[in-house]
């Protein structure tokens, strides 16, 4: 989400359109964008699963190898959402729910998490990453089909079989039971596949397939509002190119 209050809301509309009432979040609910009390309220709002990313995990815990853009951003982020002495419960409340996300959650047959399964902060789309991925949800995860994991920003669907990673606009892929997916759904906040919409993802566990949703929102009211912030004009400006 990265704070992305515009990108939030048009997801969460469509979500509700679709009667969906299941939702997952896997990382990042703050950094870069300028909404970040209002986007960590809904989605503590509207979640039933939450996931630390690495945003989260810096704002509460402290950056580590962040380029200048990312780190003022997080460290305008704290000044919004750190609780001081004057703080109502509403503050610590909010910093509290960030500060005790967990890493990864099991739920039955699947996994959720921001990173890679054998790290965190690893990013999946280079190849090795891919298989080495692979092989360790075959090691450690011998029981788990889905693995759902953001971080990257780019809408992918990997098993032993298939790599697809073309989702410009809303598409819907089936599944084979009997396989193992890695799935990530896109970044609602921060698309970074060269396409300025909202990406979010929809499992369907009747049918078992997956949609990417892809919406258009408005990138440049979130620009003007990073801007008005005073945080580096160029967090806008990627938005426009979904970079």
């Amino acid at each position: 989400v990265h704070a992305n209050l515009e990108a939030l809301t048009a997801v969460l509309g469509d979500i509700d359109a679709q009667g969906i009432r299941d939702v997952r979040f896997l990382g990042d609910v703050v950094g870069y964008g300028p909404s970040p009390l209002e986007c960590v309220d809904l989605v503590m709002a509207r979640a039933q699963i939450v996931v630390r990313g690495n945003h989260d995990e810096a704002l509460v815990h402290g950056a580590y190898g962040f380029h200048l853009r990312a780190q003022d951003a997080i460290d305008w982020t704290r000044d919004q959402l750190r609780p001081g002495f004057f703080s109502g419960p509403g503050v610590r409340k909010r910093w509290d729910w960030l500060a005790q996300l967990p890493l990864r959650h099991d739920d039955g047959p699947d996994v959720f998490l921001h990173g890679s399964p054998r790290d965190p902060d690893e990013y999946i789309f280079k190849k090795d990453a891919v298989q080495g991925s692979l092989q360790h949800m075959k090691d450690y995860y011998p029981g788990i089909r889905l693995c759902f994991f953001g971080h990257s920003h780019l809408p992918m669907l990997i098993s032993r079989s298939q790599v697809e990673s073309k989702f410009n606009e809303t598409r819907t892929i089936p599944l084979d039971p009997g396989n193992t997916y890695l799935i990530n759904p896109g970044s609602v906040g921060q698309p970074r596949d060269g396409t300025p919409k909202t990406s979010f993802g929809v499992m369907d566990t009747k049918r078992w397939r997956f949609t990417w949703v892809r919406l258009d929102y408005d990138y440049e009211q979130t620009g003007a509002r990073i801007r008005d912030m005073g945080l580096d004009a160029s967090l806008a400006t990627r938005l426009t190119r979904g970079k």
